[in-house]
């Protein structure tokens, strides 16, 4: 009992004597450590480019945020653009970027300053740590790496990896200890302002096999803001990789897909999801097998679910076997070991299940709820006599006397009773047959297949799906390098809306699809 008191007494001395060096009287510290048990940061006095001295003593009341970073570390450079943009919000702490010049790989100080002026960053304040003792003392042992310091100058944390702005911003809210749950709550509305982004941040988590393919994949997509590998809905905290693979712990490998709505949205992101997994395959994608490479889509906000539900029902059209993705609410989230994040920047040569060039596919979603197919009558009255009796009674208009046969603006065509948008003119091709001939439509979704066997020919037949309208028909001596596929479809059952009107007209989403 005498030895564990008296090391617990020399162990408070050395805090003390610490804390002293780093500019605390012990009267201060005692205070400091009675009240609220904080661990303070060591002091800094570093320069920066300019010439400027920072002291962490002189920010007393401010929180600090330092970002360890490289010139020679890939990832580092790639998110210099968002340590720009944060530096010149305005927040409630001060951001600093730290280099440690002729240390660890870097440059002397003379080359580093030459070579960032290259860079043009406006905003962004590099601090010279001299000969890394400041590193050291933080105990920063790779790039990039975040320092979290809050208003008391206590050490918060240090985070080795790539972090988000969102991501600081949700850190230095939730080490405030002093906030009450009305403040917490009202965090997130201010990280969203001081972001710029309102409430168009949002988070989603995908399991799709082994986690280091699908985050390198969403990292890739513009709009994602950060992906990070971990564990998801298991029965256990905290596990680590070894419980998952051998201790039956129920969590599945995921990625946490941190995204800006305004630029991209879940619709979409599920698009590219559905790219990279086989939905049908349960417990196995590509060369792993197991309940931790299970596919599923977790969610935090409720509405969420609905917009999964049917993103999921439309993909179950494509196959006969169920679809094995877990639509369910998120219950837990545990990032996983630090080797693991990034892992293919890592090692570009490691495993991966992911087909990398499925990022090259557009991704669209037309939603079938923003149409509607009108009454019989009405369609007589907006109809003209060939367009109804193709559409709607299975006609089918003479060749090289129709409308579009031999037009090639740039535009999209879409269901002639419904609007639906159904084909684009870049997939439009002269197949000679004397009607318009497209290699495909815009979405697999937008049309359905029936057997024709009129003439007493078996024809696939072609339909859209919200009108159900009749379009023409599918066959296989299309263009062997576009899919060989041949849409025949006759112009009375579709309407053109040319590149120009698209915006106006309510398409403007699907402009990317015609240049």
């Amino acid at each position: 009992m005498k030895m564990k008191l008296f090391k617990l007494a020399l162990g408070l001395m050395s805090v003390i004597l610490i804390l002293a060096a780093c500019g605390a009287t012990t009267n201060d510290t005692e205070e400091t450590m009675m009240e609220s048990n904080l661990v303070l940061a060591p002091d800094f006095e570093l320069m920066d480019l300019e010439g400027n001295v920072h002291r962490l003593s002189d920010l007393k009341g401010e929180k600090v945020y330092l970002k360890y970073w490289a010139s020679w570390c890939s990832i580092c450079l790639a998110g210099l653009s968002e340590v720009d943009e944060l530096s010149a919000m305005e927040t409630d702490f001060t951001v600093f970027t730290v280099i440690t010049p002729g240390e660890k790989g870097e440059m002397s100080k003379e080359d580093f300053t030459e070579w960032f002026k290259t860079l043009e960053y406006e905003n962004i304040v590099v601090l010279l740590d001299e000969k890394a003792e400041l590193s050291k003392k933080l105990n920063v042992r790779a790039v990039p790496t975040s320092v979290f310091i809050g208003a008391q100058g206590e050490l918060i944390e240090a985070l080795p990896g790539h972090k988000s702005n969102h991501e600081i911003f949700e850190k230095f809210a939730s080490s405030d200890t002093n906030a009450t749950m009305n403040t917490t709550m009202n965090t997130q509305s201010n990280i969203s302002q001081a972001l710029g982004k309102d409430e168009s941040i949002q988070t989603i988590y995908f399991a799709g096999g082994c986690f280091w393919g699908v985050e390198e994949y969403f990292s890739r997509i513009e709009g994602v803001q950060d992906a990070v590998s971990g564990y998801a809905n298991g029965t256990t905290e905290n596990p680590s990789y070894e419980e998952v693979i051998y201790k039956n712990t129920g969590h599945a490998e995921t990625v946490k897909v941190t995204y800006d709505e305004s630029k991209i949205s879940l619709e979409q992101l599920i698009g590219y999801y559905l790219k990279i997994v086989d939905p049908t395959s349960v417990d196995k994608q590509g060369n792993d097998v197991g309940n931790q490479y299970r596919t599923g889509i977790y969610y935090n906000r409720e509405t969420d679910a609905s917009l999964i539900e049917s993103l999921l029902a439309l993909e179950q059209e494509k196959f006969e076997k169920p679809i094995a993705v877990e639509n369910l609410p998120l219950d837990n989230f545990y990032v996983a070991e630090e080797y693991h994040q990034d892992y293919l920047k890592k090692n570009p040569n490691g495993y991966c299940h992911v087909d990398m060039d499925k990022l090259e596919e557009e991704v669209v979603f037309i939603d079938p709820d923003n149409y509607s197919k009108p009454s019989d009558d009405k369609l007589k009255e907006m109809l003209t006599d060939i367009q109804y009796e193709v559409t709607q009674n299975n006609s089918t208009e003479g060749a090289f006397s129709n409308e579009y046969f031999d037009s090639y603006e740039q535009g999209i065509y879409v269901d002639v009773a419904t609007g639906e948008p159904l084909f684009s003119s870049k997939d439009k091709y002269d197949s000679g047959c004397g009607w318009p001939s497209f290699t495909k439509p815009i979405v697999e979704e937008v049309v359905h297949y029936d057997t024709d066997t009129s003439f007493n020919m078996k024809r696939t037949e072609v339909r859209s799906r919200v009108g159900d309208s009749h379009l023409g028909h599918v066959f296989e001596d299309g263009p062997i390098d576009k899919g060989g596929l041949r849409y025949c479809i006759n112009s009375a059952s579709i309407r053109f809306v040319p590149l120009e009107e698209m915006e106006a007209g309510g398409y403007g989403e699907l402009i990317a699809l015609v240049k």
